[in-house]
């Protein structure tokens, strides 16, 4: 007889508490001290392997949950082309939260690693676009989008989105990887293949290292240096025209990626969908939230803590 009940949601909203605690902990420490190497622990120990160990202990198919399915090339190329072209919506909204943050304080820019040569530049998009492609989508889109399928496909892509949204710890930064996370968990439905999201992931990552390449190459060639570019950055004049500006062309690209969508699920409306077996109670007791519950009190804290430095400055 096949085992039912693989994986269940209180599993796997703890899972998600667990590794919420220990990026804020293990993950702040080891980045701190080296955060190219500290990215890699991150990414591969905290995020990859606790996901890996579950459906193991569960005796989970990972062809199965994590839909480790081949995805066609032509599916590849419009995953890329939409994530490009979303790429600046997701900025719009991060710009929004930035433009209200900074009438507050002073905003800094995320403590994220910039190349500031080729060499570093391979090595960023190694560990921020591979890396954080492949070990976040398996969580994501792949573990947690899976359990949650038993609320409904569409609730499935929303409820990880803003998980994965909550997972950054950071206002300037919560808004857009939720649209992102819409996005990845709509292109892993259609082509059932966790390699549409980790590609899609790994072209919106490569195209931020190679934006702050380009910007630091840029500057260097103008000599400014990062402390008179940080004390530019809190301008909320300049935020709110760059915030329009790129509101604009979100707009633009936005109707492509739609149009683009729309034509990804009709060419993949042959696709057979398979879903996982539950044995799930049809009124789930509210316990089964109360590891998200906490972590969105945690989130709470540490934007409270956020917004108390913003205002400091």
């Amino acid at each position: 007889m096949e085992k039912k009940h693989r994986i269940g949601l209180l599993g796997i909203n703890i899972l998600y508490f667990i590794t919420a605690i220990l990026l804020l902990t293990v993950g702040y420490y080891v980045q701190s001290k080296d955060i190219k190497m500290g990215l890699i622990i991150t990414e591969y120990i905290l995020v990859l392997l606790p996901p890996i160990i579950y459906i193991k202990i569960k005796g989970g198919s990972f062809k199965k949950i994590l839909r480790l399915n081949p995805l066609k090339l032509k599916y590849t190329w419009m995953v890329m082309v939409i994530t490009i072209l979303i790429y600046p919506v997701a900025l719009f909204f991060n710009l929004i939260v930035m433009t209200f943050l900074s009438k507050l304080g002073r905003i800094e820019p995320p403590p994220i690693p910039t190349a500031n040569n080729i060499g570093e530049y391979f090595v960023l998009m190694l560990i921020i676009s591979m890396s954080a492609g492949i070990c976040e989508e398996v969580f994501f889109r792949g573990l947690v989008m899976r359990g949650y399928e038993r609320l409904g496909q569409i609730n499935a892509i929303v409820i990880s989105a803003i998980l994965f949204g909550l997972f950054h710890f950071n206002l300037q930064n919560f808004a857009g990887p939720i649209i992102l996370g819409l996005v990845f968990g709509f292109l892993v439905y259609r082509t059932d293949s966790i390699f549409a999201g980790i590609i899609g992931h790994m072209t919106n990552n490569g195209i931020a290292v190679t934006l702050g390449f380009i910007l630091n190459y840029y500057n260097s060639k103008l000599n400014h240096s990062k402390e008179v570019l940080q004390q530019q950055m809190p301008n909320t004049m300049q935020l709110i025209l760059g915030t329009i500006l790129i509101g604009i062309i979100a707009v633009a690209t936005g109707a492509v990626a739609y149009i683009l969508m729309k034509k990804l699920i009709k060419e993949t409306k042959n696709i057979s969908y398979e879903v996982e077996n539950y044995e799930e109670p049809k009124k789930m007791s509210i316990f089964v939230f109360t590891p998200i519950l906490l972590t969105v009190i945690i989130f709470i804290y540490v934007s409270y803590a956020q917004l108390n430095y913003i205002m400091t400055k």
